[in-house]
């Protein structure tokens, strides 16, 4: 961010009776050039500020526990450069507002006298000028390590965003692909029982009852894995309501989220179908095996 140097040079010139005067053109010129060199650094100032507050907001949404870490520390470095932000504009206002008291005792003159009763007034507006010019100088790298730090808060905690459209896409493939399974799972399930009643009288009671039975684990596993599907589908809705979208492309997660807790409900659902998976497979190979005593 560039730095600001507002040292006022005023021409003053010296008359044969010793009465000096400054020409209140190129005063004005001098301060017109201060003043919008301030303005282009408030303006940088006023677009990063704006950026980086918009993005503490935007987290602080997602936020359930705003007193737990690291979030308690993102928020008092947003404080600080907001701190530094408030005292950087107010001396840009200063200087604006010498401005406005320059034109006003300057409207109608050429020139200032030093035997005039403003002469005092117009060396007050460069002692001022010259001040508020160090100020600045001050608070401008102030405001600058102040951004960073909270900018660096924010990229180096465990918050991250996610793409919804991404995230959207990766769900509901997972959830396509366990549904497909799932009705393959049922189909097996359907063909077992069918097989096992045509069997039944070519068997003893005994391999009925196990191959039975095995098969009632199977129905359980799939009814829980149907049931757990629904819950994906409604975690995934409610992690993208649009009231917690906005209309912004990507959304937070991580540790003390309001989405953690969905995305954690949707990965440990496919989780837990794909281990029931596994579980149908061994219960599908023990029916096979499952002979008469």
């Amino acid at each position: 961010m560039k730095k600001i140097f507002l040292t006022l040079l005023i021409p003053i010139v010296f008359l044969s009776s010793c009465v000096v005067y400054y020409k209140t053109e190129d005063v004005r010129k001098t301060i017109v050039s201060n003043v919008n060199i301030a303005n282009d650094i408030q303006a940088s100032t006023n677009k990063d500020y704006g950026d980086k507050l918009d993005t503490y907001q935007w987290l602080d949404g997602y936020i359930l526990n705003k007193d737990l870490e690291p979030f308690k520390s993102i928020t008092k470095h947003k404080n600080e450069m907001s701190k530094s932000y408030e005292a950087l504009r107010l001396k840009t206002d200063e200087i604006k507002a010498l401005q406005f008291t320059f034109e006003a005792l300057a409207k109608g003159k050429k020139k200032i006298k030093s035997d005039e009763d403003i002469w005092q007034d117009f060396k007050e507006i460069k002692k001022k000028m010259k001040s508020i010019s160090t100020e600045i100088d001050r608070l401008n790298p102030k405001y600058v390590a102040a951004s960073n730090a909270l900018g660096n808060a924010i990229s180096n905690s465990h918050f991250k965003i996610l793409n919804k459209k991404e995230l959207k896409t990766n769900i509901e493939n997972n959830i396509a692909q366990l549904r497909k399974s799932s009705e393959s799972t049922r189909i097996k399930i359907t063909r077992y029982r069918r097989e096992l009643e045509n069997a039944k009288n070519r068997i003893a009671d005994s391999t009925y009852i196990k191959r039975s039975d095995i098969l009632n684990q199977m129905d359980q596993l799939l009814s829980e894995t149907t049931h757990t599907q629904t819950d994906i589908q409604r975690a995934l809705a409610e992690l993208l309501k649009p009231e917690m979208l906005r209309s912004r492309n990507e959304i937070w997660t991580g540790k003390n989220t309001t989405t953690e807790i969905n995305v954690t409900k949707i990965q440990d659902g496919i989780s837990e179908i794909r281990e029931a998976q596994a579980l149908f497979n061994k219960l599908a190979a023990a029916l096979n095996g499952a002979t008469e005593e």
